[in-house]
């Protein structure tokens, strides 16, 4: 069996790729030739082996017989099964891992960005609001009694009582309110 030997130029026209890659490839020892010529079968399994991909490949799992754009990770197999047919989806490689921590790390600038601006607060902050707006609430609500109690004294109608109860429950209330109210942010700044 012949071995097709291929040059420089047609073998970078057979990876899709520039010329200047497969010379700095060689240049690196990352594919080999033999008398200045290259072996495609075995330069596609050292360039998948031995060259990185990058983040803006557009180059797919898949797309050449031995995923030469997606090296496996320690630990990772080829799937070699009844469902890894060329459809199939194949599993993730260096690309797709390098894309989600990408997708992660600006994830996490806009979080930190929002976090600057004062858009964004913590979990625990807000719960921790949460929990004082509704202590002070309860503080409020609770004192209404003793400070209607001393103005039913003597009162015999209900809605007398009824009117003093009511107004010192909208007092509490609105005391409450105006607390809350300056906690808020002014209207021009949201």
């Amino acid at each position: 069996m012949a071995v097709r030997l291929l040059s420089k130029a047609a073998y970078a026209r057979h990876r899709g790729c520039d010329e200047k890659a497969v010379r700095k490839a060689i240049a690196e020892g990352r594919i080999s030739t033999i008398d200045g010529k290259i072996d495609p079968d075995v330069a596609d399994i050292q360039w998948a082996k031995n060259t990185r991909a990058r983040a803006d490949s557009k180059r797919t799992a898949g797309g050449d017989a031995i995923d030469a754009g997606s090296p496996l990770l320690d630990g990772e197999t080829r799937s070699s099964g009844p469902d890894s047919a060329p459809g199939a989806p194949a599993s993730p490689g260096y690309a797709d891992y390098r894309a989600m921590r990408e997708k992660a790390d600006a994830e996490m600038a806009v979080r930190a960005n929002l976090r600057d601006q004062g858009l964004l607060v913590g979990r625990a902050d807000v719960q921790r609001g949460i929990f004082d707006a509704v202590r002070a609430f309860r503080d409020a609500v609770m004192v209404i009694g003793q400070r209607a109690a001393p103005r039913c004294i003597g009162l015999a109608d209900s809605r007398e009582i009824e009117h003093v109860i009511v107004d010192e429950t909208r007092k509490a209330l609105e005391g409450f309110e105006a607390r809350m109210a300056a906690l808020l942010p002014n209207k021009e700044t949201t």
